[in-house]
């Protein structure tokens, strides 16, 4: 038997946690804010809908969903704190992620390339993560993509929205708006993997860019036909400042053949890592960054993330600038291994291709460690690293 609504109201306590707030509804589930009332630890509880019939299948789905994130530890994605039951209704206890979602930020209007480009590449190292561990999200979008006072992005919602696979596309777990991502194996309920995870990134990113995703339609039929057979216009033609270069990554990630796309979050993340970024707003952004950085701790909780070219995407230099030296360095092998090894702890195994990238260009040691944590996505982080190369 489900746990009676009357339970789930604003203020009451179910088990040890206290209901604050409502963070979000989907098709089958609901995420409080909860407080555990003995560690006093605000944290994210989520439960599937007092409404919805607990059918076997959509309980299995939720243990699954359980069982997958409990699997999964990293910074990009919201991590599992405990689960239980309580008067048999099993709860998620998740790790409470201050911000709002990028679908938020997208109703706010375009967002810059440099800070999409951002927000698609730390996604990508979350998705990578998951991937090697055998983990496809398959519902990939906005709503399931959280971003952080500063900028960092954190995955959600892995399993218990998703219906691809599936071969009944109804309403039951999938709202019109997961059709625009959905890839088209997914859509002919073809088998799906890490690759379809990829084509959602697109459609996000294309979104980001433009404003707009790239299938249109104002029906389930009509938008199904367009993943299946219609071609997206060039997000150029939509945001010509963007240039060539990243309209054709982007075209290249909306492939209907999955062997057309990147192949890999790792493939996909390397290109993304090429696109020589304008840096015509950088004083204001280095003068904002810098001001952001002495004042980590006392962000406020609902500040909406600055507009402005985040400094991490400038500082290494693009491949063949003028400023590159290619061979004037012999590095010493242990000081590039000590880098990669540091570095793999923030970006995973891109470390390696990141180290060689930074090398051709470094004159020293602390221009490579320099060029190499502008790669991290938070501050913290990259004074961590910069530390490391003394260690």
């Amino acid at each position: 038997m489900a746990l009676p609504l009357s339970n789930l109201q604003l203020g009451t306590t179910v088990g040890d946690y206290q209901i604050l707030a409502v963070i979000g509804r989907g098709g089958m589930g609901k995420v409080f804010k909860v407080r555990n009332t003995i560690s006093d630890r605000v944290e994210a509880m989520k439960v599937l809908l007092p409404d919805v019939d607990p059918s076997p299948d959509l309980v299995e789905r939720f243990l699954r969903e359980i069982k997958v994130v409990a699997g999964l530890e990293h910074p990009g994605i919201a991590s599992l704190r405990t689960a239980l039951r309580i008067d048999n209704q099993v709860l998620m206890i998740m790790e409470c992620v201050e911000g709002c979602s990028l679908q938020a930020l997208l109703h706010r209007g375009r967002i810059e390339a440099p800070r999409a480009i951002d927000f698609v590449r730390q996604a990508l190292d979350a998705l990578g993560y998951a991937h090697h561990r055998g983990v496809v999200h398959r519902d990939v979008k906005p709503s399931n993509i959280l971003v952080t006072p500063d900028d960092r992005v954190k995955l959600t919602d892995f399993g218990i929205a998703s219906r691809s696979g599936d071969p009944k596309l109804t309403a039951a777990g999938i709202a019109l708006g997961s059709l625009h991502y959905m890839s088209p194996e997914q859509m002919k309920a073809e088998p799906s993997d890490a690759r379809s995870d990829l084509y959602s990134v697109g459609v996000t990113l294309f979104e980001m860019i433009t404003g707009q995703p790239p299938v249109q339609g104002n029906s389930f039929y009509a938008i199904l036909r367009a993943h299946l057979e219609g071609k997206p216009r060039p997000a150029l033609e939509l945001a010509p400042e963007i240039g060539p270069e990243l309209s054709g990554i982007i075209e290249k990630s909306l492939e209907k053949d999955p062997k057309a796309r990147f192949q890999s979050a790792e493939e996909f993340h390397a290109e993304l890592s090429r696109i020589p970024l304008a840096a015509t707003s950088q004083p204001a952004a280095t003068s904002m960054f810098r001001a952001r950085r002495g004042s980590e701790t006392a962000v406020p909780k609902n500040l909406t993330p600055p507009r402005y070219t985040p400094a991490p995407l400038r500082s290494t230099p693009p491949a063949g600038s003028p400023k590159a030296d290619t061979g004037s360095k012999s590095w010493d092998p242990a000081i590039l291994e000590n880098a990669r090894k540091h570095l793999a702890e923030y970006v995973g195994p891109m470390a390696k291709v990141l180290v060689s990238r930074a090398a051709r260009t470094a004159r020293t040691p602390e221009e490579l460690y320099r060029a190499l944590a502008a790669e991290i996505s938070t501050p913290s982080d990259r004074e961590k690293f910069l530390r490391s190369q003394h260690l």
